[in-house]
């Protein structure tokens, strides 16, 4: 078993090291964006300056209460990746059909508008999408103007980028180490870091933009993590992400069938792959899509 999964890691490390373009020799990484802790500072100073939460200060930090000293180093998150998007929906059904007529209706009315596939409970539905806003206002804005045509069921909803483990598309390798931990050795191979946790596997890939400092491309494997915040379980992963767009069952080792979870969201991609007992989590996987 442990020989196939270290397969498979070997596998899937060749789909995340071919699925980007490549150039030099290695990943040079950006240096750490912190601040010194000066005399008189308190966590709520430092939220208040950077408008960030103390909580968000504290988990970033590891930091397990508000006591903070001079000379201390602490990292000041780019929150803007982790911010939500507020979604207006202007309908859901159980048929796909139906959730078309309503997308043609909406562009009728010069309303952009898109089906987005649920998977609830076994079932489908389709959920009309008629933009997503970083603004909240904008999209109140866009639910009165779906009412002012008739649809008095739009609403809007707050969803966060897909993350794993509180990584996003976006963030910063630095931030991926907070809040992972530091491992105990890395391997890099062009783009791609694997950092080690325990045991012989990787317990983290990631495909890292350089000149951007940001994360392009993260894989996860929970068996080989020292953290428990990883979910390792099917129902865990629904608990943590809700209900999926895509459920499908691929092939995997030794001929078995494999669920795959899919997730996705504003250009991005969540894969969670269970193992064949299905329940047990082989493997997250989060990427960019056209």
């Amino acid at each position: 078993m442990k020989k196939f999964k270290r397969f498979l890691q070997v596998v899937l490390c060749t789909m995340l090291v071919g699925s980007v373009f490549y150039f030099g020799q290695a990943i040079t990484f950006a240096k750490e964006n912190y601040i010194i802790i000066k005399k008189g500072d308190t966590l709520y100073s430092i939220s208040k300056k950077y408008n960030i939460s103390i909580e968000d200060l504290k988990n970033y930090n590891q930091l397990t209460s508000n006591k903070i000293i001079a000379g201390q180093k602490l990292l000041i998150p780019d929150l803007e990746q982790t911010k939500p998007l507020h979604v207006v929906v202007a309908g859901s059904f159980s048929k796909k059909s139906n959730a078309d007529k309503r997308v043609a209706f909406l562009k009728k009315n010069g309303i952009e508008a898109v089906v987005v596939k649920k998977v609830i409970d076994g079932k489908n539905f389709y959920r009309v999408q008629a933009g997503a806003f970083s603004s909240k206002s904008k999209a109140e804005n866009m639910k009165a103007k779906l009412k002012d045509i008739g649809i008095k069921d739009a609403f809007v909803l707050a969803e966060k980028p897909l993350h794993i483990n509180g990584i996003t598309l976006g963030s910063s390798y630095n931030q991926l180490v907070q809040k992972f931990g530091q491992p105990i050795k890395t391997e890099d191979d062009k783009k791609t870091r694997s950092l080690y946790y325990k045991n012989e596997g990787a317990g983290v890939r990631v495909t890292f933009n350089a000149a951007k400092d940001s994360i392009e491309q993260l894989q996860v494997y929970p068996e080989f993590l020292k953290t428990t915040s990883i979910p390792t379980e099917k129902n865990k992963i629904l608990d943590a992400y809700g209900n999926p767009n895509e459920v499908k069952i691929v092939t995997c080792y030794e001929s078995a069938n494999c669920e795959q979870i899919i997730y996705k969201f504003n250009k991005g991609q969540l894969i969670v792959q269970i193992d064949r007992d299905g329940k047990t989590v082989q493997y997250l996987d989060l990427r960019k899509v056209k």
